[in-house]
């Protein structure tokens, strides 16, 4: 039996085919009476249209684009995982890029005009400008097809997946002081980016909050990187007096700290105690296990691909619409109790 066509819909229903077309593919376009004719006309024939004819129609291409600035890094290729598990349940195809420094809105912009990609995840929301953002809009009259990792609620123009590293680092403050832990240092996140302040000032409320010093000396420059993680241990050691723990900026951050401790003969937690952020897969595995924070990245990433895809389809959502994924406590063996003397 011959499959029905689009034609044999047109006619069915009594419209062009180009009415049909608007009807299946952009029903806003066309009035009531007009998609109820031509679904029961579609009903009627049991019309089936293809996947491959529907995506020229609406000019898709299936394929996804995701910007991140360190494509080798832990995180983001656990985060990367998670965006691909979705994408592929949808017939998705996902690839990566790193690009060079200041050439990532352009990288974006040609994607998205040659329609080799429907939408963009963008790892790293920090390094996008508003001033990249608003170009983006006038050229693709509204929101553009891109969802964005923030690092603060509203410092970005587009849909964004956050974590709020300002309790993350309440949360990590809490724990040390519950572990007895009252000379509590920090190293810092990178330079310019919104994490640095936030977890700080997280870690900051939870020694007010206990009544215990915030003592400037005790607060590291490093980043996400072992080396800088050694470098901020190197800073600590040289200190008459030490913290007792140490919250790290991540996970690799922390394992550079706890390394350099051992190379000058203290060890983790009995002479300092450490705890670090992200869960990367290794801090498990790590000697001591590493105590940290839980960023859920395979979460993280399914839920970009969810909201880009809601975008994509012109499913309900809203504007600018802000999903917060909860984070919580992993404690292992890099934290020590201290238990006083009553």
């Amino acid at each position: 039996m011959k499959r029905p066509s689009i034609g044999d819909v047109a006619r069915h229903a009594g419209v062009s085919t180009a009415t049909v077309s608007r009807a299946l593919n952009a029903p806003d376009t066309v009035t009531e009476k007009t998609r109820r004719k031509v679904q029961e006309a579609v009903d009627s024939l049991h019309y089936v249209q293809s996947e491959t004819a529907r995506n020229f129609k609406l000019q898709r291409a299936n394929a996804v684009l995701v910007v991140a600035h360190d494509v080798g890094s832990i995180y983001y290729s656990e985060l990367f995982r998670g965006i691909q598990r979705r994408a592929q349940s949808s017939n998705y195809t996902v690839s990566i890029t790193n690009p060079s420094p200041g050439g990532t809105q352009d990288l974006i912009l040609a994607n998205l005009r040659t329609a080799k990609v429907d939408g963009v995840i963008i790892l790293s929301g920090h390094r996008i400008t508003a001033e990249d953002f608003a170009l983006m809009k006038k050229l693709y009259s509204g929101t553009p097809p891109i969802v964005a990792l923030g690092e603060e609620r509203g410092n970005l123009k587009v849909p964004q997946i956050l974590i709020d590293n300002e309790h993350a680092g309440y949360v990590a403050g809490r724990h040390l002081i519950e572990m007895g832990h009252t000379l509590i240092g920090h190293t810092y996140a990178p330079h310019n980016t919104p994490v640095r302040r936030a977890r700080a000032n997280g870690l900051r409320r939870a020694l007010t909050e206990a009544g215990l010093p915030v003592r400037p000396e005790f607060f590291f420059e490093c980043g996400f990187e072992v080396g800088l993680g050694r470098n901020a241990a190197r800073t600590f050691l040289s200190l008459a007096q030490r913290p007792t723990a140490v919250f790290c900026a991540n996970d690799l951050a922390a394992m550079g700290f706890i390394n350099e401790v051992y190379k000058n003969g203290l060890s983790v937690p009995d002479d300092i105690s450490i705890l670090g952020f992200d869960d990367i897969v290794v801090a498990e595995s790590y000697i001591p296990a590493l105590s940290t924070i839980h960023q859920p990245k395979d979460e993280i990433g399914r839920r970009a691909m969810n909201l880009l895809l809601d975008i994509i389809e012109k499913r309900n959502v809203n504007p600018v619409p802000v999903v917060e994924i909860p984070v919580h406590l992993i404690p292992r063996d890099s934290v020590k109790r201290i238990v006083r003397e009553p």
